[in-house]
């Protein structure tokens, strides 16, 4: 029996996945709640009226009632389909990263702002033409900096020393460039030439629907690894199937 309705609850799928003969399970990311649970009941029922709104990676608008654990759909209608994007096997991939990076990590505390952050996010992807690994890049290190964890690019992490902007060392662990002087004291160093030191910086400082417009280096892999790997790293994750497909796909273009 319901216990209560929440009305105009906007929100992105996360995952779904079969329960039963004809319901799905759906987690979603509201703007509302936060990430909540829902138990779809019979919509893989053949025309059923919500099955849509149960599709990963669309942007919905529901009616909620709260029946024990879950919630359950009264009604509503989709917001995004994002029909341009949901056809690319590029995005579908960084789409999935993305959202399985956020089921594993996601803070109560952090509703807001990060809706907002994939909301341009996924915007982003729909309206650009190109350079879609910027998007996807610039996502995880903006969601890293939101979480109190923004790399440091202008002093030495271990002694505060000023750093200029151009090329040097970035430790994972430390979180920052090194001088010179602490360079033989870190072990997890990673050598970033000048204009892949600015493009780790562009990612991180540039507007998530004018990400698309960045021409990575020829070496964007190496930021691109090195990224994932900060991002993991700092939040004590390992890595999981789609951030693997992620990596594999670096390597194959490379």
């Amino acid at each position: 029996m319901a216990t209560s309705e929440l009305c105009d609850i906007t929100g992105f799928v996360l995952r779904e996945f079969a329960y039963k003969e004809s319901s799905k399970l759906v987690e979603v990311f509201t703007r509302e709640l936060g990430k909540i649970s829902i138990l779809a009941k019979g919509v893989l029922k053949k025309n059923a009226k919500n099955l849509s709104l149960t599709v990963r990676f669309m942007k919905v608008n529901l009616s909620l009632y709260k029946a024990g654990e879950f919630y359950g759909i009264k009604e509503g209608h989709l917001v995004e389909t994002y029909k341009k994007s949901g056809k690319n096997f590029d995005i579908i991939l960084y789409k999935s990263a993305m959202c399985d990076f956020l089921l594993r990590t996601l803070d109560q505390e952090q509703i807001q702002t990060v809706y907002t952050l994939l909301d341009r996010s996924f915007y982003a992807f729909d309206e650009s033409d190109g350079n879609y690994i910027n998007i996807f890049l610039g996502f995880l290190i903006k969601y890293i900096s939101f979480s109190g964890l923004k790399p440091n690019f202008s002093t030495c992490g271990i002694c505060g020393k000023i750093i200029g902007r151009r090329d040097g060392y970035f430790s994972v662990g430390q979180a920052s460039m090194l001088c010179e002087d602490d360079l033989p004291r870190v072990f997890d160093k990673v050598y970033l030439a000048k204009n892949e030191l600015f493009y780790f910086m562009k990612l991180l400082y540039t507007k998530s629907e004018d990400l698309s417009t960045i021409n990575p280096p020829e070496t964007y892999e190496k930021v691109a690894r090195l990224i994932i790997q900060y991002c993991l790293k700092s939040l004590d994750l390992r890595s999981f199937p789609s951030m693997d497909w992620i990596l594999n796909k670096l390597s194959e273009r490379n």
